[in-house]
């Protein structure tokens, strides 16, 4: 025996050459196509687009929820602040904080008498439906109002032509 083959043309393990060779044959590439070549990286593109939109949008919640959170402990120390000061403003404006205060700059100043106190009544429903009832004469806009005052008596002619 000799160097190479085996006899019988067999290599070892009792496999005839046909079929290896055969193997190497279907192994070899052909010319890619321009379809397969087009379909993988249009679907390679979208899978990376898909990705890169997934992980910009989890990074935007995540971004918006910090900033929710910052404004929301903003808000709440704005209410806290605005609690403190609407209970200090009801300290300052107490009858007796304010008779303190003007005891304490000697200003004099005493409560009214009931006999100098004017009450103002101020009309409610009952005025505007008179005012309403009232002549076209009666009833002037407050543009023609100003005018009256600016002008005088002689642009009243002249308002009551725009009526």
């Amino acid at each position: 025996m000799g160097v190479g083959n085996p006899a019988g043309g067999r290599i070892q393990g009792g496999r005839p050459l046909g079929p290896v060779l055969e193997m190497k044959r279907n192994r070899k590439r052909g010319p890619l196509r321009f379809g397969t070549v087009t379909k993988s990286l249009v679907i390679c593109a979208s899978v990376a687009m898909s990705g890169l939109g997934y992980v910009w949008q989890k990074n935007a919640i995540y971004r918006l929820g910090d900033e929710i959170k910052k404004r929301e402990a903003i808000l709440s120390s704005a209410q806290k602040r605005n609690l403190m000061l609407a209970a200090q403003l009801a300290h300052l404006e107490s009858p007796a904080e304010l008779e303190a205060k003007c005891r304490g700059c000697n200003l004099s100043l005493v409560a009214p008498r009931e006999s100098q106190v004017v009450r103002l009544y101020e009309p409610g429903l009952e005025w505007d439906v008179q005012l309403a009832n009232a002549p076209v004469a009666a009833r002037t806009t407050v543009q023609q109002q100003a005018q009256l005052r600016l002008h005088g008596p002689q642009s009243r002619a002249v308002t009551q032509q725009g009526l």
